[in-house]
């Protein structure tokens, strides 16, 4: 099934599919590739709560990453 547009907007920007050469390496086939090359792999309970249900703005590691983002990077 493709994802449809609707999917896109829900999903939060930082979470990744696993790679095909790292197939197994993430539990649920997902990552976040956070700013400055930061990995932070979702639970099961994160990934149906936030990452894909347009709720990514409440999850701790996306406001993390903004904060870092807007904050630290100087890009405010």
């Amino acid at each position: 099934m493709e994802p449809s547009n609707n999917d896109e907007v829900l999903a939060c920007p930082y979470l990744r599919p696993e790679s095909a050469d790292r197939l197994a390496a993430f539990p649920l086939g997902v990552y976040c590739r956070l700013p400055h090359g930061r990995v932070r792999i979702p639970s099961r309970d994160e990934l149906a709560r936030f990452c894909t249900t347009g709720h990514y703005a409440d999850c701790v590691g996306f406001r993390r990453a903004r904060y870092l983002e807007t904050n630290v990077s100087g890009l405010a």
